[in-house]
C-alpha cells in the first residue's frame, strides 16, 4: 500500500501513547496511506506496532462539497468489530477506538486492493465467489436481529454519504428519471432487513495474494437496510470495469456471476435480493458515478457516454436479470 511521509502528527502519536498501543511517540514512523477520500488514513509503525489509524473528516476530498458527520468513525469501528466476530479474517481486527480515532490491523505489504487487480485486468473469480460468501454471511447472520437494528439504526452517514450525493444529486441532474430513481430511494428505506455495507467495491477489498480470505474494509456507513445496495455496488463496479476495459468484459461478467453465485448460496433464502431494485440500484450506481459528486477518474469520456447510456437502460427497460447487462455492453 502506498504511504508518504506525514509532518505534524503529535496529536495522533501522543494519542496512541495516552492508549498503551505506543510506549514513545519518538519511536513512531507516520506515513499516509492513499487514496483517503472521506478520512484521515495513516500507517504507524514502531517497536511493537504496525497498525493503520484512522479520523473522519468533516469535508471530503472531492471537488463539490461534500459534508458528513465525522461521528460515523465509530459506526465504522462498532462494524468492524461485528463483521470480524461473525466471519473471522474477514476484516482487519479493531485494536482501538477512541476519542475520534480509529486503530486497526494493518495488512501487509504484499496486499492490494482488488481495484487494481481489476484494473490491470486481472477479475480472479475466486476472489468475486469469496466477496460473495462473506457478504451473504453477514446478510443472514445480521437479518432480523434486534440487537443489530438497534445498534445500527442511524443512517445518517449513509444518507450523506450515499443517499444524497449519489441517488438525488443525480436525480436532480437528469430529471427525467428524477421518478425511478425515487421509487429506488423510497424501496431502500423501506427495507430495513439486515446489516448493510454501504461500499463493498473493489477498492475496499485488500486481496491476499497467496489466495487467503480477503479483507473488507471502510464500513463508514453500515447500516440496517436494503439488502440490494451492496451487491448492486460490486456488480456496478464490475460493469464499470468493463466498460473502461472492454477486452477483458468477459472476465469481469463471469467475476459478477461468481460473486451472485456465492451470494445466493450462502443467504440459501434467508434474505431475499429483489431482482428490480438491485438493477434499479445499479443503475443509480453507474450514473452517479458519471453524473454524481465523485465520479469514476479513469473512464474516458466516450466510456462516461457509455456508461450514462447502460444507467439510463437498467433505470427504465431494464434486463432479465443485473448479468445480461453485459449483453447491452457487447
Amino acid at each position: 500500500m502506498t504511504a508518504a511521509a506525514v509532518p505534524g502528527t503529535g496529536a495522533l502519536t501522543a494519542h496512541l501513547v495516552r492508549r498503551g498501543l505506543a510506549t514513545s511517540a519518538d519511536d513512531l514512523d507516520v506515513r499516509t496511506l492513499a487514496g483517503g477520500v472521506s478520512n484521515d488514513v495513516v500507517a504507524v509503525r514502531g517497536p511493537g506496532l504496525d497498525v493503520v489509524v484512522k479520523q473522519a473528516l468533516g469535508r471530503l476530498r472531492v471537488a463539490e462539497e461534500w459534508l458528513a458527520d465525522p461521528a460515523r468513525i465509530d459506526t465504522e469501528g462498532r462494524a468492524l468489530r461485528l463483521a470480524g466476530q461473525l466471519l473471522p479474517g474477514a476484516v482487519p481486527a479493531v485494536l482501538d477506538l477512541s476519542d475520534g480515532y480509529l486503530v486497526i490491523e494493518r495488512a501487509p505489504d504484499s496486499w492490494r486492493t482488488w481495484k487494481e487487480d481489476l484494473l490491470a485486468g486481472d477479475a480472479d473469480p475466486s476472489v468475486a465467489e469469496q466477496l460473495g460468501h462473506a457478504l451473504g454471511m453477514w446478510q443472514r447472520s445480521t437479518a432480523g436481529r434486534a440487537d443489530v437494528t438497534r445498534d445500527f439504526d442511524d443512517v445518517t452517514a449513509f444518507t450523506q454519504l450515499r443517499v444524497d450525493p449519489f441517488h438525488r444529486t443525480v436525480a436532480e441532474r437528469h430529471p427525467d428519471l428524477a421518478g425511478v430513481i425515487g421509487r429506488t430511494v423510497e424501496d431502500m428505506a423501506a427495507s430495513r432487513v439486515c446489516l448493510v455495507h454501504g461500499d463493498y467495491t473493489p477498492k475496499n477489498v485488500l486481496v491476499d495474494p497467496s489466495g487467503g480470505q480477503p479483507w473488507v474494509i471502510d464500513w463508514e456507513v453500515a447500516h440496517v437496510g436494503d439488502p440490494t445496495f451492496d451487491p448492486a455496488w460490486t456488480v456496478g463496479h464490475l460493469l464499470l470495469k468493463s466498460i473502461h476495459r472492454p477486452d477483458t468484459a468477459v472476465a469481469y461478467s463471469a467475476a459478477a456471476s461468481a460473486f451472485l453465485a456465492g451470494l445466493d448460496a450462502e443467504l440459501a433464502g434467508a434474505v431475499r435480493i429483489a431482482a428490480d431494485q438491485l438493477t434499479r440500484q445499479t443503475g443509480c450506481l453507474l450514473l452517479a458515478r458519471v453524473d454524481g459528486k465523485s465520479p469514476a477518474d479513469y473512464l474516458t469520456d466516450d466510456q462516461r457516454r457509455t456508461t450514462r447510456d447502460l444507467a439510463r437502460r437498467l433505470l427504465t427497460d431494464p434486463p432479465a436479470t443485473i448479468t445480461d447487462s453485459w449483453e447491452l455492453l457487447a
